[in-house]
């Protein structure tokens, strides 16, 4: 099955610029929404997912640096582009400590935004899903210290909410759970993101024979396992 195309929000209270930037994205293979204020933005984001935001910093009424913060609370995963023709270097600087991605200035430099849109795009979280929260925490301490960005889940239908707002690299599920079980899962997975990788997770090997198929899953670890298996997986994804 193909990836969905990475959706993406642009938000200026530029309509010109508006138009231009959807124009461009689009063709660059993008679905692409837009916003001219950062309620606006807001009340988008609050129905639909959107693997990255531009978002202009001065705007009437709420600032760019404002309405991210009301996203972030949101799903504090969300890749925020700040677009600014103002140097307000503490602002910015607080604004990229607070976990907004990248900053740009106007007026931008295409080939640059398609750059950090990309690496935006290629530096998805990992989830891991599993009842067991001890698990979940040492696994997500391990792949933290390695350098990724961890979220976990104990249940099949938290995995799936999760899912819902954000974009994930890979996803790591046990295939024994009460409630929605690890085939269930992964199938619904799919379903939000055909590209998702997925890797089944079980203590028991035979249960795994004739459901990795069905999983639609692109790889089985077998508990006890080595955090250096997960890295080696991580990296064959080529995502």
């Amino acid at each position: 099955m193909m990836q969905s195309l990475p959706n993406l929000l642009v938000v200026d209270d530029n309509t010109d610029l508006l138009d231009t930037f959807s124009l461009i994205l689009k063709r660059k293979g993008y679905n692409v929404d837009i916003a001219s204020e950062g309620s606006t933005a807001i009340d988008k984001f609050k129905k639909h997912h959107y693997d990255v935001i531009l978002m202009d910093v001065v705007m009437p009424g709420m600032n760019g640096v404002e309405a991210y913060r009301k996203i972030a609370e949101i799903d504090p995963s969300v890749k925020v582009i700040l677009m600014t023709a103002y140097y307000d270097e503490e602002e910015l600087k607080t604004a990229l400590l607070e976990g907004v991605y990248r900053t740009v200035y106007k007026p931008v430099d295409i080939g640059h935004l398609m750059n950090i849109i990309k690496e935006a795009l290629d530096n998805q979280p990992l989830l891991i899903i599993d009842d067991d929260i001890d698990f979940c925490k040492v696994m997500a301490s391990g792949l933290t210290k390695s350098g990724y960005r961890v979220f976990f889940a104990t249940s099949g239908e938290e995995a799936l909410n999760m899912a819902k707002m954000a974009r994930f690299e890979a996803a790591f599920i046990d295939m024994k759970m009460p409630g929605m079980d690890g085939l269930e899962t992964s199938l619904k997975l799919k379903e939000l993101d055909p590209g998702l990788f997925t890797i089944l997770m079980t203590a028991y090997r035979d249960e795994v024979k004739d459901k990795m198929e069905q999983a639609q899953a692109s790889a089985c670890l077998f508990k006890p396992f080595d955090l250096s298996a997960v890295m080696e997986l991580i990296k064959s994804s080529g995502r």
